[in-house]
């Protein structure tokens, strides 16, 4: 993490408080957006209707509903109706083991009780996971015993967990104030064949399942949302091509058979057991494979490294010029940026947040220079900046072309700067913030002399980079016009003009214009 983000900790919460805090937010977007005790009993799909999907519901009170709708989201957990009913195929394979997961107030003499998560090495339950989490909570999880499960698990009770907990956590001791919650369940990895079927989306534990063992279940599937939730809406909008839906499934799927990968090894090393693979020495210990493993997939953990391949999205530019080193298809860096007379920084990510809704446009202008006491763009590069500036004013341009979906972001390196028109020459392209540290240009690999443009998904993804030029200005509209629909309303007159002058009319009795 160190460097890549400004959140340099780890804090365990438990998933039902971030359900709750989810919930709360979309709760004051809509009230009635989220209904619990409803079930989804089945669906039909009519393509010559506007609203192709109908899907039937079972109310409260045992009543049939029918809604309406574009797509079918199924997000309904690994036991996923949605998928059975699509025949999506899920396939995979069923771990041996049997693990306990539990969440309690604990009083124990460990060395390490409610500092950073640790693994316990136990003779008799492998590794044993030991996490301080919220409220003075402590999740517990360990490998269950087969003679202690049974058949089918329905004599494992509280009493038998928090026993075999205890034991677990020998020679220390173990004591047991309040046990919240507690499970036992068998580890299931299995990958769904495809996250999109027609009018069929999959997404979360209805896509992908697998052991807790690298903490990726609720990570992932938010993965998931972020990664579809901007490409559904846009295209239910009219903003994107059907494509867009797509690329969701080829990125999350592919994403979700590494987890999986992960999962095998993480869920064989907890266990006590090194997976072949790994050619390991008979006297070799499994914690150290188990630690090399954990740091080996931290980035891809923690989700600061969850990547994508080249695709309809992730672009490289077609020419020779490296104006960037940024990767695509990777996370846009974040970084300090200061706003035009701010004493305090704020975050990259925070000026090109848009509620999912716009790709981000960086303008990377270059280094600003004291001229006469004044800092201000070399003249070359503020011609350069110019040009952009008129391109995109003008009617051939794409964000006059096609759908609203862009934003521009226009960073400048140095400080000192006030009028941000007079520094460049021209009105900005969008907000304007100054790397007064270099800090962003360093990690976006954009030299000061030359300039860039980036362009970062609506996910934060960094989806194109081009030179600081014409042609770098009309690859990026080449890039969008592979996916953004056209425009169906005209935008009107630029938003700048060079050489135009604004004359306002004002008189009395008759309404204000401008001329």
């Amino acid at each position: 993490m160190n460097g890549k983000t400004f959140f340099e900790f780890c804090m365990s919460i438990r998933q039902r408080h971030v359900e709750d805090a989810v919930h709360g937010v979309i709760t004051e977007l809509d009230e009635n957006a989220v209904r619990s005790s409803i079930k989804f009993v089945d669906y039909k799909v009519d393509e010559t209707s506007d609203h192709p999907v109908t899907a039937t519901l079972q109310l409260k009170d045992g009543q049939l509903a029918h809604v309406r709708c574009k797509y079918l989201v199924g997000a309904d957990g690994g036991r996923s109706t949605v998928r059975a009913l699509s025949s999506i195929p899920f396939p995979g394979v069923s771990s041996p083991h049997k693990w306990v997961r539990l969440d309690a107030i604990v009083k124990s003499d460990l060395p390490v009780q409610r500092g950073p998560g640790v693994g316990v090495e136990s003779d008799a339950h492998g590794n044993v996971l030991w996490v301080p989490t919220d409220n003075g909570r402590t999740r517990i999880g360990f490998v269950l015993k087969d003679e202690l499960y049974g058949v089918d698990g329905s004599s494992v009770t509280a009493e038998t967990v928090m026993e075999e907990a205890r034991k677990a956590l020998l020679p220390n001791s173990l004591e047991f104030v309040q046990l919240d919650w507690w499970t036992v369940y068998a580890i299931g990895q299995r990958v769904a064949e495809q996250f999109r079927k027609g009018r069929v989306i999959l997404a979360g534990d209805a896509a992908h399942t697998h052991s807790s063992g690298a903490a990726q279940g609720m990570n992932t599937g938010i993965h998931d949302a972020t990664n579809l939730a901007w490409k559904l809406a846009g295209v239910v909008k009219g903003w994107y091509k059907e494509e867009v839906l797509d690329v969701y499934g080829s990125e999350r799927r592919a994403s979700a058979q590494y987890l999986i990968e992960l999962d095998k090894d993480v869920a064989s090393l907890i266990s006590g057991k090194i997976p072949e693979r790994f050619n390991a020495p008979p006297d070799a210990d499994v914690n150290e494979y188990l630690y090399g493993v954990f740091e080996a997939s931290a980035g891809f953990g923690v989700g600061l490294e969850v990547s994508y391949p080249e695709n309809l999205l992730n672009k490289t530019y077609p020419g020779d010029e490296l104006s960037s080193t940024v990767q695509v298809g990777h996370r846009g860096p974040d970084a300090a940026l200061f706003r035009p007379g701010a004493r305090f920084p704020r975050r990259l990510q925070e000026l090109v947040a848009s509620s999912g809704r716009r790709f981000s446009i960086l303008v990377f202008a270059g280094e600003v220079h004291s001229v006469d006491g004044f800092p201000t763009l070399p003249e070359a590069r503020a011609a350069k900046y110019a040009e952009l500036r008129q391109y995109v004013d003008s009617a051939e341009s794409f964000a006059r072309t096609l759908a609203d979906v862009f934003q521009f972001v226009t960073v400048v390196r140095g400080e000192g700067v006030m009028q941000p028109a007079e520094a460049i020459g021209v009105p900005p392209l969008g907000k304007m913030a100054y790397d007064h540290t270099g800090d962003a240009y360093d990690k976006y690999g954009v030299r000061t002399g030359e300039g860039a443009l980036v362009v970062l998904r609506p996910d934060g993804i960094a989806g194109f980079a081009a030179p600081l030029a014409l042609d770098g200005i009309r690859a990026v509209g080449l890039y969008f016009e592979g996916f953004v629909e056209p425009r169906t309303i005209s935008q009107g007159a630029p938003l700048w003009k060079v050489g135009s002058a604004v004359g306002e009319v004002s008189v009395e009795g008759q309404e204000e214009h401008t001329v």
